[in-house]
């Protein structure tokens, strides 16, 4: 049962690998995400821009006609008033004069706004697609990498799962179960030490239970795996496993 024992704690150790790889390649996984994900984010903010200031130059599009449309009233009410023959005629068209004038101000407001919009505008798409073609520049030229090192890490998991296979298939079929059993509830610390205090009480190292003068008498008896009554981890004395 000792040569068993070893066998599951070596096992373990080689599950801990195979998980701090996967780990890593997750890791890897997820910083690309991150910055696809902030390439996308990029692309949408440019085409969003890219569409108000369409807008924006539209608007000013409308205002030119608006504002030719004021200035060929204000062209033809000054003809009217210089054909003007008397007083209330004279008044009635500079009542439209001075509508039309204070029209024209706020069209002038309006083409000020517009301006002001669009140069803003051209100011933060410009500012924007340098920053997605730079992201765009980043993310091509870090992919062939990235797709080199995850194919170096599936290449070492790899090697791991059969290095893992090679101490699984040396396990008894019953303690297999009970190894796979506790990876559902107890991953990543399945096989774990008896720790001893000073004073010489033992505790179960996976969830610092008091273990009872009973289980280490068994342990050290080594005729079976002991478990913790608590977590249901397998136990092991390190200085009897060495031995």
């Amino acid at each position: 049962m000792k040569e068993t024992l070893k066998l599951l704690v070596k096992l373990q150790q080689i599950d801990s690998e195979k998980l701090d790889l996967k780990y890593k390649r997750q890791e890897v996984l997820d910083a690309l995400v991150k910055d696809k994900e902030e390439y996308e984010s990029l692309e949408r903010q440019v085409a969003e821009e890219q569409k108000r200031q369409l807008e924006i130059r539209e608007e000013g599009q409308r205002l030119r006609q608006e504002q030719e449309s004021l200035e060929t009233k204000a062209s033809e009410l000054k003809k009217r008033m210089d054909l003007v023959r008397n007083t209330a005629e004279s008044l009635a068209v500079g009542r439209e004069i001075v509508a039309n004038e204070n029209k024209m101000q706020v069209h002038f407001e309006k083409v000020d706004r517009q301006q002001s919009d669009l140069e803003k505008s051209m100011q933060k798409l410009a500012d924007l697609q340098s920053k997605f073609f730079a992201k765009r520049a980043e993310l091509k030229e870090k992919l062939p990498g990235i797709k080199d090192q995850l194919r170096e890490m599936d290449a070492e998991i790899a090697k791991v799962d059969e290095k893992r296979m090679s101490v699984f298939n040396t396990i008894p079929s019953n303690v297999q179960k009970q190894y796979r059993d506790l990876i559902k509830t107890r991953a990543p610390r399945m096989v774990v030490e008896v720790q001893t205090s000073s004073d010489g009480d033992h505790t179960c190292s996976g969830c610092n239970i008091g273990l009872p003068p009973q289980v280490i008498g068994d342990i050290i008896k080594g005729d079976q795996l002991v478990c913790c009554e608590n977590c249901g981890r397998i136990l092991y004395l390190a200085d009897k496993l060495d031995n």
